[in-house]
């Protein structure tokens, strides 16, 4: 993997971890719990074009995981920060 693919990872790494789904990071569970969830967003984040975006991408991905109907509003302010973040590094 390209460190600009690794970069990208990181980035949505922070924003998932920052959401923690059930509390599992909270509760011990390992660093690497949301990996494939993390591998589908950061496939999908680049080509979103704005901060709504986001939130319904994160949604997507996270109730195809849970099967879950979590409305993207939720993700709101994590999807605003994840957003900035990519654009500030470049990467959308």
């Amino acid at each position: 993997m390209n460190s600009s693919a690794e970069k990208l990872i990181d980035i949505v790494r922070e924003s998932v971890h920052n959401i923690d789904p059930y509390d599992f990071l909270a509760g011990g569970a390992p660093r690497d719990e949301f990996d494939s969830q993390i591998l589908a967003l950061a496939g999908k984040v680049t080509r979103c074009e704005s901060s709504d975006e986001v939130a319904r991408a994160i949604a997507e991905v996270l109730n195809d995981s849970f099967s879950e109907d979590h409305a993207p509003s939720i993700y709101t302010k994590e999807a605003s920060q994840l957003f900035a973040r990519l654009q500030q590094e470049g990467m959308h």
